[in-house]
């Protein structure tokens, strides 16, 4: 006979093959930012976990540059690791990912237009202080810090 109480929704999906992912896809962004925290800044800034099994760590880059110069850092990384929470780590593979570099590229680009976007023209500004004047309290804060754009130099 089957049950036919009422379950959890949590443990539904926990023992799902999609949870099992999602666990799986949590471990990795953990070890992910546990990578980063022990490379040097800008090496952090162009690589990332692609896996772990069996004792063996793959991580990503964006060019072979990057990947020589991980190389470098490689034995350190593994010894840090090895300490702290991987024991069982055995080798660390780096392999090239152009797509990698390019979705750091079009990030970068997107920052430069979102911050080109944000600026008001010091007339929009003045009219947005006027309009403010007559807001309630929450609405007036946010108009006055869009009206703020106007004197910042990018």
């Amino acid at each position: 006979m089957r049950d036919h109480r009422p379950q959890a929704a949590q443990e539904l999906l926990e023992s799902s093959l999609t949870g099992q992912v999602r666990q799986r896809a949590m471990a990795l962004s953990q070890l992910n930012e546990q990578v980063k925290a022990l490379l040097p800044t800008q090496s952090a800034k162009q690589c990332r976990v692609a896996n772990y099994r069996d004792g063996i760590l793959i991580l990503e880059c964006g060019s072979s540059a990057w990947a020589t110069r991980l190389n470098y850092d490689r034995h350190t990384l593994m010894s840090a690791l090895r300490r702290n929470t991987l024991p069982s780590l055995m080798t660390i593979e780096i392999k090239v990912n152009p797509a990698l570099a390019v979705d750091l590229e079009k990030k970068e680009e997107a920052k430069e237009a979102e911050k080109k976007m944000r600026k008001v023209s010091p007339m929009a500004a003045e009219y947005l202080k006027a309009i403010a004047e007559g807001a309630p309290e929450k609405v007036k804060k946010r108009l006055e810090a869009i009206a703020a754009t106007s004197n910042r130099e990018d």
